[in-house]
């Protein structure tokens, strides 16, 4: 009897195994449009400090199979620290509503993200000069399962600036190249049930900015940018009746137009 269990036992962890690795892997690509708005308030404080505020509004105005639709809103909070005139660093907090996730479960339309980042700047003439470096974790309040996606997903984002003013002239034009990087993608079922491929960390977006900007006075800004994003994603999901996995390699190419306005004080 024992064997006969034993045996029982084995032939069902085989066919468990050959279920789970029946997969589908699907490619698909993405064009969209997007408009912002954003205003920002910046406030300096003694001892190099800074603290700000910025709402974005975000509308797709054009996407491959879908109607226009508002896709999100932003509200950051953040601290800045200059401790010299090189380096600034910044710690934030963003409350996010998300447009296309219906608007009965809070917890399925809000996300969280903090974040922390390290500038580094330098003048030369006309010109300015920074690269970036941050950090950030993005958390949501809805039921996940962890093997498809983490409830906090942490993001390493790399940007480099280039700013020129017009000599004579309150306006500046400037062009910024940002790339970020997964760090904790879920890689382990991937790479337990596909033998044929490895999956680990990727870059997931590229972002190419161009813009300019309209000093109206020493306070107040207005800002005017188109930016090119391209995008990778790859969703996982694990069916649970059949137990399939089933796997979509995303490649979108985006369009955004930001109108923006800072005060700063």
């Amino acid at each position: 009897m024992k064997r006969i269990i034993g045996i029982v036992f084995v032939v069902l962890c085989v066919l468990r195994v050959q279920a789970v690795s029946v997969k589908s892997d699907t490619t698909t690509s993405v064009q969209s449009v997007e408009t912002r708005v954003e205003a920002a308030f910046t406030k300096k404080l003694p001892y190099h400090l800074s603290v700000g505020i910025e709402e974005n509004i975000a509308a797709r105005v054009y996407e491959t199979d879908k109607t226009a639709y508002f896709r999100r809103s932003s509200t950051t909070v953040w601290l800045g620290y200059a401790p010299i005139e090189y380096v600034k660093l910044e710690a934030g907090y963003a409350l996010r509503l998300l447009g296309d996730k219906g608007w009965s479960d809070p917890n399925e339309f809000i996300r969280h993200r903090a974040f922390l980042s390290v500038a580094g700047k330098y003048k030369v003439g006309n010109w300015r000069l920074s690269l970036r470096e941050r950090i950030e974790m993005n958390c949501r309040t809805d039921s996940v399962n962890r093997y498809e996606t983490n409830p906090i997903a942490l993001r390493l984002r790399h940007r480099f600036h280039v700013g020129y003013f017009i000599p004579g002239k309150p306006v500046q034009v400037f062009a910024n190249v940002e790339l970020i990087n997964t760090l904790n993608r879920p890689t382990q079922y991937l790479n337990y049930y596909i033998k044929d491929e490895h999956f680990g960390q990727y870059l997931s977006d590229a972002r190419f900015q161009i813009g300019t900007r309209w000093r109206i006075n020493r306070r107040n800004t207005l800002s005017l940018s188109y930016r090119f994003d391209y995008n990778y994603d790859r969703d996982l999901n694990i069916t649970k009746n059949k137990g399939n996995i089933e796997l979509t390699r995303t490649h979108s190419f985006g369009h955004v137009i930001t109108l923006g306005y800072d005060l700063n004080w």
